[in-house]
């Protein structure tokens, strides 16, 4: 088996071929693009555990590069130096640099060569909020269609660009079963942002492929595991594709045997077209590995309703469970969703707990000191 210290062993500057076998979309009639990928693990020796992420490194949409060398006024044929490499500027923008997400340093060293005012106002500390708003939905295109210039040359104009970062998906797949296989729950993003189609370059660059070879890598996360001991009760809450490592984690707990109940919070907008995995969950909880299922439909109603608002529903069954000694998981969206999840956990205390809103607050510090509140949140 491969080990961390093996230089042979797959890592991001060695990642490992794996064959993509399966590309399915999973919200046909929906208005958000989500994708089931399975790929192929054989012959790698590669192991993980549920919690665990897959490192992807994608390519640039060769259409993407093609619109943007336009835009800066270069061919691709150009020879640029990239790192210790000589190679065409085409081949840099496909397979090295990412160039599409705009920042403030690009945009400081793209106005070194356009010398605009409006960028110049733009960059000043006073207008950082303005500035945000600028980048909102742009790309490094951008600046190029909305300040023209000419002359920079193609070395300079890497010099605008990073290198092309992984990409972490959390594991939607247990080994135990599914051997020499890992799978993701990956949102495809497509979305029309200043006059142009965009796309996301790791999503697109997945459900654009099928038997393809995906360059990729494992990322333990140490930080969020099941349980040692397997009959300790679980609570996971993962909206829309955060249900990724609880699937993970249910493959894993049915396989071992694992005698802990579990509880499932999941929500995306309808059920119909939304319901990540629901005949897996349906499955689990007519055989009694799902002890409790809670759904939240965001747009099946005339009110809003989301996973935090399922929880509080349940309060004094949830209460009971987190003082059985249940460990809480959240995985998702980090700006929103758990900040709510955590705001609900608060509530269920000062109801279910006759708390006041500091002691809510301390009791849910103690849940994370205890490693009982785990977050996956991105």
């Amino acid at each position: 088996m491969s080990t961390p210290s093996d230089p042979h062993a797959p890592s991001k500057s060695n990642p490992y071929a794996s064959e993509l076998l399966v590309n399915r979309l999973m919200t046909e009639g929906s208005d958000k693009e989500t994708r089931h990928f399975e790929l192929s693990l054989k012959g790698s020796e590669l192991e993980y555990l549920p919690g665990d992420s897959l490192g992807v490194l994608p390519t640039n949409c060769e259409e993407v590069v093609e619109d943007l060398l336009a835009a800066v006024g270069l061919t691709g044929s150009e020879q640029v130096q990239v790192g210790e490499d000589d190679i065409t500027l085409k081949d840099a923008l496909i397979n090295r640099l990412a160039c599409t997400v705009l920042s403030k340093i690009q945009i400081k060293k793209f106005n070194e060569f356009a010398q605009s005012d409006k960028l110049n106002d733009l960059l000043q500390i006073a207008n950082k909020d303005s500035l945000v708003d600028y980048m909102w939905g742009r790309e490094l295109i951008d600046l190029f269609l909305e300040f023209p210039h000419s002359g920079i040359s193609a070395q300079d104009f890497v010099g605008l660009l990073r290198p092309m970062p992984p990409r972490l998906y959390s594991i939607a797949s247990s080994l135990s079963a599914h051997p020499e296989e890992v799978h993701l729950t990956v949102a495809v993003v497509n979305y029309v942002g200043h006059g142009r189609e965009r796309k996301g370059v790791c999503s697109s660059y997945l459900a654009e492929r099928v038997g393809d070879s995906i360059p990729c890598y494992l990322h333990p996360n140490k930080n969020f595991k099941l349980p040692e001991d397997s009959s300790t009760p679980i609570i996971m809450v993962g909206p829309g594709t955060g249900i990724a490592p609880f699937r993970a984690f249910i493959e894993e707990r049915k396989a071992t045997g694992a005698s802990g109940k579990n509880w499932l919070f999941f929500g995306d907008r309808s059920q119909k077209t939304d319901y990540l995995y629901g005949d897996e969950w349906e499955s689990y909880q007519k055989d009694g590995i799902l002890n409790e299922l809670g759904l939240a439909w965001s747009r099946d109603q005339n009110e809003k309703v989301y996973v935090q608002h399922k929880m509080i529903e349940k309060g004094y069954q949830l209460w009971s469970w987190l003082n059985d000694g249940a460990v809480f998981y959240v995985c998702g969206d980090a700006s929103r969703m758990a900040k709510d999840v955590d705001q609900a956990l608060r509530t269920i205390a000062q109801e279910e707990g006759a708390m006041n809103e500091e002691d809510a607050g301390s009791w849910v510090k103690a849940l994370q000191k205890e490693r009982r509140y785990l977050k996956d949140v991105y």
